[in-house]
């Protein structure tokens, strides 16, 4: 309850003229309903004595008519003055939480896989909506339909009123029994979805890969265990909602079962008019609808409790900024680095995936790295974007600790281009660009990522849309394409993460002359499993197990027996 109260004081409040305004719609809405049977009896009582004629009858049957065309009106206007609050909080709250995603940093992100991500902005916000919209109307108008009925009903008889209480008591005890158990069901049932939703990405994500190995079945045998447990959940839920739903229902049926044995002898005895027995059986059919809607407003709520356990678990958290509330301001010029004793592990593993390593690197200068699969030289270049935050006093930016710079503003001085290039569905140019639209900007990346001739070939050119992921180009083009985005605004730092891998010799040269021509030459860091790549290098560092093993540069390390001096002679030879 705690957590929806937070959650209505956050989004909910600035909403509250709108609120109000529904409120005052639903109350118009009940007391029209709860007093048109009041001139029902009346009409019935004249129409049964004899004591009004025709006029009263005609009277009567125009203001309830009168009155159910009010009833239409006002209805409508209290769903519109409920539901578009709903559906505001609903984009603000995928906003907060979209900002929120893009502040934290991934090491936070990598917690959940990202359909469960995807689930949390989609169904979880759908079950915030009618939590701000359906559900609020809902207890509104449960509270005031109750309070209206209630009320009438005890003007016309107290000892029917309480009669009446009696199995709306008892089945209002026999509902709360059963949310205990919906709201485990629902954790359940948000976590399978979340499985199976990024089961489902993650096919559609690799599917040419599933084509190619026909491991069709497999992943269709992995989907139906998923979805079979999903089921198995839901139908569990729509058992228990069965159970719940006609309670409430029920205890207003077993009303009119007592208001027929005990209204009845009253109404014959001459304590209760015919014509008042009548407005109370009205009365009782008016709580069937809240009682039904009462049920299912305890579902919802349920359910909505749910999700936002969810969705706060990423809104309530601060971003890892260990340089905030005073950070250092990031010059945006070619850094000096200083690495001491860096040791890192990945959040929730105790191995070490680099163990001790120092080096300096100069302003302006170029560093090769080199070392085997898993030797650590992607996650060094993580640390020192900051993708994930090193140990405090490890790494030192023109002599002040990189947790100290102001993150937001390294970001602007670094270029981090992963071994892995992603690229959006979207042009080349935005690709590219990333929003910005500048011609002379676009030709010379272009240029320099040596794209022309492909640019050419393309069937719309540089406006041709690359699809998912970038899946309509090779995998040297993604990465050109990467490294054109990288170096199209200007950067103080470069990070090449083997994003040569996928280009051949000619290209990797031009590419290479391309980076060295820059006018304004960064701080420039390449991990490379070719020779040729790095071979220019101010500074070579060779890893090994999360160490550096060797250092120096081409000439020098090529001179002594190593690991670097096996590749060269490998690669040199022809040999993989």
């Amino acid at each position: 309850m705690r957590i929806v109260l937070r959650f209505l004081r956050r989004y909910a409040v600035p909403y509250l003229p709108w609120y109000a305004a529904g409120t005052l719609a639903l109350a118009a809405t009940n007391w029209l309903s709860v007093t048109i049977p009041l001139y029902l009896a009346e009409g019935i009582d004249a129409l049964a004595l004899g004591t009004g004629g025709r006029e009263i009858i005609l009277e009567n049957a125009l203001i309830v008519a009168a009155m159910g065309a009010a009833v239409i009106v006002v209805r409508t206007a209290s769903r519109l003055l409920f539901f578009t609050p709903g559906r505001l909080v609903e984009a603000e709250v995928k906003h907060d939480l979209f900002v929120r995603m893009l502040k934290h940093q991934p090491a936070f992100l990598d917690q959940w896989p990202t359909g469960d991500l995807v689930s949390r902005l989609s169904s979880d916000v759908n079950m915030v909506r009618l939590l701000a919209g359906f559900t609020a109307l809902g207890v509104v108008n449960t509270v005031v339909a109750l309070s209206l009925v209630g009320t009438q009903m005890y003007r016309i008889s107290p000892i029917l009123a309480g009669w009446a209480l009696v199995p709306l008591t008892i089945g209002f005890l026999i509902t709360l029994a059963f949310v205990n158990q919906l709201r485990a069901l629902m954790a359940i049932l948000q976590r399978q979805a979340a499985e199976l939703s990024d089961h489902i990405l993650s096919s559609y994500q690799g599917v040419a890969a599933i084509h190619a190995f026909r491991a069709e079945p497999e992943f269709q045998r992995q989907f139906h265990g998923i979805n079979a447990a999903y089921l198995n959940t839901m139908l569990k839920r729509a058992n228990l909602r069965v159970v719940i739903g006609p309670v409430l229902s029920l205890a207003a049926s077993v009303n009119v079962f007592i208001l027929l044995y005990v209204g009845g002898p009253m109404a014959m005895r001459g304590e209760i008019t015919v014509g008042e027995l009548v407005a109370f059986t009205t009365l009782v059919a008016l709580l069937a609808g809240p009682l039904r809607g009462l049920s299912f407003i305890i579902t919802l709520f349920k359910q909505a409790e749910a999700s936002l356990v969810r969705i706060d678990a990423i809104l309530i958290p601060e971003p890892d900024r260990p340089d905030l509330p005073d950070p250092e301001p990031a010059s945006g010029k070619p850094p000096a680095l200083s690495v001491r004793g860096l040791s890192f592990s990945y959040p929730g593993d105790s191995n070490e995936v680099l163990a001790d390593l120092s080096f300096e690197v100069s302003a302006g200068s170029t560093v090769g790295i080199l070392g085997p699969t898993g030797s650590g030289k992607t996650t060094l270049l993580r640390c020192l974007s900051r993708l994930y935050n090193p140990p405090p006093g490890t790494i030192f930016v023109d002599g002040t600790d990189l947790l100290e710079v102001d993150l937001d503003g390294w970001r602007r001085t670094v270029a981090h281009i992963p071994q892995r290039a992603f690229l959006f569905s979207e042009s080349v140019r935005e690709n590219i660009l990333l929003g910005d639209d500048d011609p002379e900007v676009l030709n010379r990346v272009l240029k320099l990522a040596a794209l022309e001739v492909d640019m050419a070939a393309l069937p719309n050119g540089v406006d041709t849309e690359v699809g998912e992921a970038g899946l309509t180009l090779s995998g040297g083009q993604r990465q050109r394409v990467a490294i054109a985005r990288g170096v199209a605004r200007p950067r103080g730092m470069l990070m090449l993460d083997d994003v040569l891998s996928a280009v051949d010799h000619s290209t990797e040269r031009e590419l290479i002359d391309a980076l060295r021509a820059q006018s304004t030459r960064p701080t420039t860091l390449i991990v490379a499993n070719r020779i040729s790549a790095i071979q220019h290098a101010d500074l070579i560092l060779c890893l090994d197990g999360g160490q550096i093993v060797e250092r120096g540069t081409h000439a020098e390390l090529i001179a002594s027996d190593g690991i670097y001096r096996d590749n060269w002679e490998h690669q040199r030879e022809g040999q993989p």
